[in-house]
C-alpha cells in the first residue's frame, strides 16, 4: 500500500486519535492536516477522509459543511476524537491490519 492509500491514512489518523484518548490529551490540530509528512494529500482528499470516517461512525467532532456551489469543507471541533466503533475498526478490520503493516514498511524505508 502507498503512503497516500485511504486505509493507510485512516489507520494513521485513528491510531493517533486512539493514542490521544488513552493519554487523556486533546488532538493536535497542527498535526491533523493535509499536505504534511504523515498526511501527504490534497485538501479535497483530506476532507473526504474525515467525512467518510465520520459518516461511518469511526470519529466524532467533525462538522461537514456542504456549500451549494463549493467543495465540501470540514471543521474539527473540541470533541474531535475516535469513537468506540473506530477503536474496534482499528483493531479488528483486516484492511487496517494491512495498513499497519504498510506503515511499518514505509517507516523502514525512510532514513
Amino acid at each position: 500500500m502507498a503512503k497516500d492509500d485511504y486505509f493507510v491514512l485512516a489507520y494513521k489518523l485513528l491510531k493517533y486519535l486512539y493514542k490521544c484518548l488513552k493519554a487523556g490529551a486533546k488532538p493536535d490540530f497542527s498535526y491533523l492536516t493535509y499536505e504534511t509528512k504523515d498526511f501527504p494529500i490534497a485538501e479535497e482528499y483530506w476532507n473526504y477522509l474525515l467525512e467518510k470516517l465520520s459518516d461511518s461512525g469511526y470519529i466524532e467532532g467533525v462538522v461537514v459543511v456542504r456549500p451549494d456551489n463549493g467543495p465540501v469543507m470540514i471543521r474539527k471541533t473540541d470533541t474531535f476524537r475516535i469513537t468506540p466503533l473506530g477503536i474496534e475498526y482499528l483493531q479488528e478490520n483486516s484492511m487496517m491490519k494491512k495498513a499497519a503493516e504498510a506503515v511499518k514498511e514505509i517507516a523502514g524505508l525512510i532514513p
